[in-house]
C-alpha cells in the first residue's frame, strides 16, 4: 500500500465509526455462531479488526473459546516474519494462536488460486484437530463488491452473480466446519476504525497493491465506477438479489430430484427424462448439474457449457448411446436417463489404503470404514474392474442385474492383485468387515459452487 492509500484509508477510519459489540454479536447471533470457533488472522487490518471483535464476544458468553491460525504460504520472503507479527499480535490480545505453513512445491502459474486451495483446506484441517465448529473469515462489503464485479466480468450467472454467501461448509464430509462471514454487509471503514481505536499497527501485505492480480484491479474499478452510482454497497445489494434468486431455483432443482430422481447406494442416479424435459431449462439444468457432480463424486459440476450441450441433446433426443461429462456416463433408457461414474475414471481415482478402524473417502463417492481385520495387514480400496467382477463371478456371488459397467466403477477392497471383497457386494473375508456408504446426496452443496474467494 502506498503513502497515499494509507493516507486515504486512515483519513476514512477516522470518518467511519468503529464497529460497535453489539453490532458483531448482533450478526454471530444471526449467523447461528457456536461457542468454539476460530478466526483466519493475516495480521492485516482485516482481520485483525474481526480478531478484536471475535476476542470481545468470546468474553462476553460463558464456555466460549477462541483460536486464531495464520497461514503462512511461503510465497514472499517476508512472508514469515509477518506470521510471527501475527501471532505477537494474538498473543497480545490474549487470543490462542496457531501458525499453519503451506508445505511442498508452489506452482509457477494459477498462483493465487493455488494458494487459496491450500489456505482453506490447511484452515479445515486445524479446525477439525481442535474440534472447531465455525471458522470466521474478514471478508467485508467492498469484498463483496469486487467478487461480484469480478464473476460479472468472467460471465458468470445467477450463482456467480450471488457472490459470496456469509455462511457455507467448508467440505461436505463429516466432521463439518462452517465457513462464517459475519463483516460481509460492513465497509472497509468501519473495519479499520476499529483496529485505530484499539491502537494496533496491523500487517500490510505489499500484494494486496499489486496490480498484476485481479481482485487490485477490481478494488481500483470500484473507484471509477462509483460516480455512475455503481458503489461497494450498490453492487452488493444486486449480489444479495441474485442470492434470493439463487435460493429459489435451488429449492426448485431439489423439488424435482425429490419427485422424479431415485438414487442408488451403488453411485449412480436415475431421472425421469419427461421431467427433465417439462421442466424450466434453468432447473433442468441444474438438475444435471447436480447428478453429474453426485456421479463423477466432485464437488462442484462440470462447466456450463458442456451441461448446455448435454441438455440440448436430451431435449431434442439426440442423445444417442450416450455421452461422457465430468467424468460421468449419461444414457437414456426407456425414458429414463441414466448418470453413472465412468469406469475409466473410476479405476483413475487414486487408491484408498486402509488398516483396522479406519476410515476415508474413495474416489470422491464413497466413505468407506474398515470396522474389522488382521491388525498386521493394510488394504488397498480401488475400482472392482473387470478383473474383480470375473473374481466375483468365479466365486458364484450374487451380483445384481444391472449394467457391468456399473459394478465395475465400485470399490474393491484389495492386497495387491487379491480381491478380498466388494462392499456392496456383502462379499469379505472371514476376518474382514468393511462398511460403505455414499460421502452425500445430490444436490446438496458445501458451499456455492461457483465461489473463489
Amino acid at each position: 500500500m502506498n503513502a497515499q492509500d494509507e493516507t486515504a484509508r486512515s483519513s476514512s477510519s477516522l470518518r467511519a465509526a468503529p464497529v460497535t459489540a453489539r453490532e458483531f454479536a448482533s450478526r454471530m447471533s444471526s449467523l447461528d455462531a457456536g461457542k468454539t470457533v476460530a478466526v483466519a488472522f493475516s495480521g492485516g487490518p482485516d482481520s485483525l479488526a474481526l480478531l478484536l471483535l471475535a476476542s470481545r464476544w468470546v468474553r462476553g458468553r460463558k464456555g466460549a473459546k477462541l483460536h486464531a491460525f495464520t497461514v503462512d504460504h511461503g510465497l514472499r520472503a517476508a512472508s514469515a516474519a509477518e506470521a510471527r507479527r501475527a501471532a505477537a499480535m494474538a498473543a497480545q490480545i490474549g487470543v490462542p494462536h496457531r501458525i499453519l505453513r503451506w508445505k511442498g512445491e508452489k506452482p509457477s502459474s494459477g498462483i493465487q488460486a493455488a494458494a487459496r486451495d491450500a489456505r482453506y483446506a490447511l484452515l479445515l484441517s486445524a479446525c477439525r484437530k481442535a474440534g472447531i465448529g465455525d471458522l470466521l473469515v474478514a471478508h467485508h462489503l467492498e469484498d463483496q463488491a469486487e467478487t461480484f464485479l469480478l464473476r460479472l466480468a468472467r460471465g458468470s450467472g445467477v450463482d456467480g452473480l450471488a457472490a459470496m454467501p456469509a455462511s457455507r461448509f467448508l467440505s461436505a464430509d463429516a466432521p463439518q466446519v462452517r465457513l462464517l462471514r459475519p463483516l460481509l454487509d460492513l465497509p472497509r471503514g468501519r473495519l479499520a476504525a476499529t483496529v485505530s481505536k484499539a491502537r494496533l499497527a496491523p500487517v500490510l501485505d505489499p500484494s494486496n497493491e499489486d496490480e498484476r492480480f485481479d481482485r487490485v484491479k477490481a478494488r481500483k474499478a470500484l473507484a471509477l465506477l462509483a460516480p455512475l452510482g455503481l458503489d461497494a454497497s450498490r453492487l452488493a445489494r444486486t449480489a444479495a438479489q441474485m442470492a434470493r434468486a439463487r435460493e429459489a431455483l435451488e429449492a426448485e432443482t431439489q423439488a424435482l430430484l425429490s419427485e422424479h430422481a431415485s438414487i442408488s447406494p451403488l453411485g449412480f442416479a436415475e431421472v425421469r427424462g419427461e421431467a427433465l424435459a417439462a421442466a424450466p431449462a434453468e432447473t433442468g439444468l441444474r438438475v444435471l448439474a447436480a447428478l453429474v457432480a453426485f456421479a463423477g463424486g466432485r464437488d462442484y459440476a462440470p462447466r456450463l457449457a458442456g451441461l448446455e450441450a448435454v441438455h440440448a441433446a436430451i431435449l431434442e433426443g439426440e442423445l444417442g448411446r450416450g455421452r461422457t461429462l465430468g467424468g460421468v456416463k449419461l444414457a437414456f433408457r426407456n425414458g429414463v436417463l441414466t448418470v453413472s461414474r465412468e469406469v475409466s475414471a473410476a479405476r483413475q481415482a487414486p487408491s484408498l489404503w486402509l488398516r483396522a478402524g479406519e476410515e476415508g473417502v474413495w474416489d470422491g463417492r464413497f466413505r468407506l470404514f474398515l470396522t474389522r481385520a488382521p491388525r498386521n495387514l493394510r488394504f488397498e480400496v480401488r475400482a472392482l474392474g473387470p478383473e474383480g467382477l470375473s473374481d466375483l463371478r468365479a466365486r458364484k456371488a450374487a451380483l445384481p442385474q444391472m449394467p457391468s459397467a456399473v459394478l465395475h466403477a465400485l470399490p474393491g477392497l484389495w492386497q495387491g492383485q487379491k480381491l478380498i471383497g466388494a462392499p456392496h457386494l456383502e462379499t469379505s473375508g472371514p476376518d474382514i468387515e468393511l462398511h460403505v456408504s455414499l460421502r452425500r446426496m445430490p444436490g446438496r452443496k458445501s458451499g456455492n459452487p461457483a465461489e473463489k474467494a
